[in-house]
């Protein structure tokens, strides 16, 4: 009889990533039913080592800096062997952390860069190379450098951008990485890259309702299976409080092309009572016009059924987007509403992708009234946003079904 495929989650930093893997873990152990299939590897400190422990094969899995700010992962053959050989191994990483501070005792202020995140991924995948793993996946909240991934477009301007996406997503194949797993990536360009190098993608959609998840797929079933739906679908369920506080004056704005397939989407899924035509009637579509790097300018498409003549001033406005950083978008699109006098305008995104030099900007509260994000992000109190903690969740759904595609190949 085979051994069963073990799954096993390695934080490859600290804090906050360390409680996203052990929250991931406790929700495929408890509500997914892995208890004997599902382990959990916290990577350590340095300093978190007792000094009789010696530099071999007794050393622990370390993910730390050294003093210059260089990576230093290191891992003892008795760890590699007896805890990471022959598993599934899925390594959860933030690989964005704003505030982070690269050593937290000291007064240093160097902060941990996107860049630090993404060299510790490559560490970790060098060090487990030394054993044989059944597949390595990299479990990410918000997949980093997808901004460049209008390349083409702006070369058809005369415009060459670094294809900072594609490098990034090569050197973790090169690595060893098999499959990914991330909460609503930018550009379904990440996508196409990785499947044109054979890395398996599993996304996590937190704008979809319940119709789109198969419970089966999960291994789910009744009451827990109810459960577990309401976490996957953290807008749809705030939606539908808002549906029942205000159902006649409730609506969602699409701010630009990227967002409109986005918005549609949501829409017919909470709007299932209504038509076609009547569901559009709900949806503001806007156009976004990059003057300059910094500047943009917004307004109404021609087809859309909102306008200037009719915006609803007892309206709720629900713009919905990915990434949410200086608000400048969001700000351009809810003045426009706010101006003809609306009741509420909100904002929901998935990622607070935010610096601490934004938050001036980003905590502007002239025209928007709240904004809610998803916990992908690790921030600084002082963001004016409301979180939804849903990434592990989310990501833990994801990492099952890839978890269940390498058990099904076996």
């Amino acid at each position: 009889m085979a051994s069963p495929t073990k799954l096993l989650l390695v934080s490859c930093s600290d804090r906050e990533t360390r409680d996203l893997s052990q929250r991931i873990f406790e929700i495929l152990r408890d509500d997914y039913d892995m208890e004997s299939h599902v382990e959990l590897l916290q990577s350590k400190h340095v300093s978190e080592i007792g000094k009789d422990v010696a530099k071999g094969f007794r050393s622990p899995l370390i993910a730390d800096f050294f003093v210059d700010g260089e990576v230093q992962i290191d891992v003892g053959m008795n760890e590699l062997k007896d805890t990471i050989r022959g598993k599934h191994v899925a390594l959860v990483e933030h690989l964005f952390t704003p505030v982070r501070r690269m050593f937290e005792a000291s007064e240093e202020l160097q902060v941990v860069s996107i860049n630090d995140h993404i060299k510790t991924v490559h560490g970790m995948l060098d060090v487990i190379k030394n054993v044989d793993a059944l597949q390595k996946t990299l479990v990410a909240p918000y997949l980093v450098y997808v901004r460049s991934h209008s390349i083409e477009k702006y070369q058809k301007r005369g415009l060459y951008q670094f294809d900072s996406l594609r490098e990034m997503l090569v050197d973790f194949q090169k690595k060893g990485l098999n499959a990914l797993v991330v909460v609503d990536p930018h550009s379904m360009k990440a996508v196409s890259i990785a499947e044109e190098l054979q890395v398996d993608v599993h996304l996590a959609n937190p704008f979809q309702s319940g119709r789109a998840i198969n419970v089966y797929k999960l291994g789910l079933s009744g009451d827990k299976a109810a459960s577990v739906l309401a976490r996957l679908r953290p807008f749809q369920e705030r939606f539908a409080e808002l549906k029942r506080e205000n159902p006649d004056h409730l609506y969602v704005v699409s701010v630009d092309d990227g967002t409109e397939t986005r918005t549609e989407n949501f829409m017919e899924r909470a709007f299932p009572e209504l038509s076609p035509e009547e569901v559009y009637a709900k949806l503001a579509y806007l156009d976004k016009e990059r003057i300059n790097y910094s500047d943009s300018k917004t307004r109404f498409k021609s087809f859309s059924r909102i306008n200037e003549s009719n915006i609803d001033s007892e309206g709720t406005f629900v713009i919905i987007d990915d990434m949410y950083a200086s608000a400048g978008t969001a700000n351009n699109a809810a003045r426009i509403f706010k101006e003809h006098r609306t009741k509420r305008v909100e904002v929901w995104t998935s990622h607070p992708v935010t610096m601490p030099t934004q938050h001036e900007k980003a905590n502007d509260r002239s025209y928007i009234d709240k904004v809610v994000c998803l916990d992908t992000v690790p921030q600084h109190p002082s963001l004016d946003v409301e979180y939804i903690p849903a990434s592990a969740d989310l990501l833990a759904a994801g990492l099952y079904k890839a978890h269940q595609k390498l058990v099904a190949s076996r």
